[in-house]
């Protein structure tokens, strides 16, 4: 959670200077080779790593709050984000998206589902799937 917020409410990009330039020699490198598509870019990785850093959130809340209030994750996780966008809407050197929002609800989202599997598996086989949310 440290590292998110970090990441989140940095004063610049995170990825701005070296890093940009690591990340664009890694996706030609991938283009050269022929491991990545030329269509998946610079925009495609920021999406996924928005995806990918909520995921762990959703997941751990989602194991936290078992099994009844479980259902507050999702929920939970549209508040942080758009807190979040919100707040670096404001911040000078720094961007806000919708499209920000949609990956990082998507992210707690998978991250819920993925608790809700592992809920399911790990209780005790006369409760239901049902009783978790």
């Amino acid at each position: 959670m440290l590292t998110v917020a970090v990441i989140v409410f940095w004063p610049v990009h995170v990825d701005a200077g070296e890093p940009s330039h690591v990340l664009q020699e890694l996706l030609h490198t991938g283009y050269r080779s022929g491991l990545l598509p030329r269509w998946f870019g610079y925009a495609q990785v920021e999406w996924l790593s928005n995806v990918l850093i909520f995921m762990p959130g959703g997941l751990l809340f989602t194991l936290l709050l078992r099994p009844t209030r479980s259902w507050l994750v999702p929920l939970g996780g549209l508040g942080a984000t758009l807190f979040i966008e919100t707040i670096q809407h404001f911040m000078p050197g720094r961007t806000s998206s919708l499209l920000d929002v949609l990956a990082n609800s998507l992210g707690c989202a998978i991250g819920w589902v993925v608790g809700l599997v592992v809920l399911h598996v790990v209780l005790k086989p006369t409760q239901t799937l049902k009783e978790c949310v």
